[in-house]
């Protein structure tokens, strides 16, 4: 299978690194608006570089499958150039920063019938498939978690206009776990905290945020971000507490303790070689044209990305917003 990438930054390595030790693809195109950052990634993983734009990557390499590592406010013409060419794609988290432009992509997908997968991969770990299977016929009631750390030092995460702010770049990855296990938020309420940090330049986006969750389910959680501490701890968590089950899943990974008494407790270790278990998935969707096996749509995604923009909202006007109004 010929495959390529646009984007060729961090999150693109992590990818290519898996990819490359399989037998059955073969790197044969990326496009980086950094000239020498792409031409680093083929010297790395195979293929050729392209400079002159996606399109003409696209039409040079002919790749079978691609792969969209771009920043959240880049998205929008290198999805159409591949639905327009009907070739399937895996895009990384967050699938934008605009509702509108997300829209107008999935509105493509569905038009052309083309395989769109997003790249959250926490839902193909088997501690998460095990605490969904239990939590099926035991609800949680009450959700608390976060996503507590320092600022990525790449410029434009710390531009709002640019990243969408923690939430929608960092905290995505929480937001849609919680999605995925508990269900669907019907109202958030947020506040922020910003000015603490003051010696970063370029910077605008919250120091901290915590955003109060009613489920539609009827649960109810908090979930927290910051992204000021400069000292470690905090860290990623996620702890939901239904009556026959205590779950706390923690650490990027992240690893799970489900408690299902004071005496009973199971420990899943999250996999480290989580995006070769995800690309994996994805590529044999595309071989099969068996798509039975991806766990995050396209259209998914988007339903995650409402939640956190319906959280951005909150926090600009002081308002609880209703998600299905995003």
């Amino acid at each position: 299978m010929r495959i390529a990438f646009i984007g060729t930054g961090g999150i693109s390595q992590r990818h290519a690194e898996g990819l490359a030790k399989r037998d059955d693809v073969a790197f044969v195109g990326a496009f980086d608006i950094v000239a020498e950052r792409g031409q680093s990634f083929v010297a790395k993983f195979g293929g050729m570089a392209y400079s002159g734009g996606v399109a003409e990557m696209l039409d040079g390499a002919k790749p079978d499958a691609v792969w969209v590592c771009l920043p959240p406010f880049a998205h929008g013409q290198a999805e159409m150039a591949l639905l327009e060419r009907r070739i399937p794609f895996l895009v990384e988290k967050p699938i934008s920063n605009s509702m509108a432009t997300a829209r107008d992509i999935l509105k493509e997908v569905e038009r052309s019938g083309t395989l769109a997968v997003a790249g959250y991969m926490n839902r193909y770990r088997r501690g998460v498939s095990r605490v969904r299977e239990l939590l099926a016929d035991d609800p949680a009631v009450l959700v608390h978690g976060g996503w507590i750390g320092g600022t990525p030092r790449v410029p434009w995460w710390r531009v709002k206009a640019q990243s969408g702010g923690q939430i929608v770049e960092q905290t995505t990855h929480i937001i849609d776990l919680v999605r995925y296990i508990v269900g669907e938020p019907k109202l958030v309420y947020a506040q922020g905290a910003k000015g603490f940090v003051s010696d970063v330049p370029n910077y605008d986006v919250e120091d901290a945020s915590t955003i109060a969750v009613q489920f539609a389910g009827g649960a109810v959680g908090n979930l927290m971000s910051s992204c000021a501490g400069r000292t470690g701890g905090g860290g990623v968590h996620l702890t939901l507490v239904a009556v026959h089950h205590h779950v706390a899943f923690t650490g990027w990974e992240p690893s799970v303790v489900i408690r299902k008494s004071r005496l009973e407790e199971d420990r899943v270790a999250g996999e480290p070689n989580i995006f070769e278990i995800e690309d994996a998935a994805f590529v044999e969707a595309v071989q099969t044209g068996d798509a039975s096996g991806i766990r995050s749509t396209y259209a998914d995604a988007l339903k995650t990305l409402a939640f956190c923009l319906a959280a951005n909202q909150s926090l600009e006007t002081g308002l609880p917003v209703e998600v299905a109004s995003i």
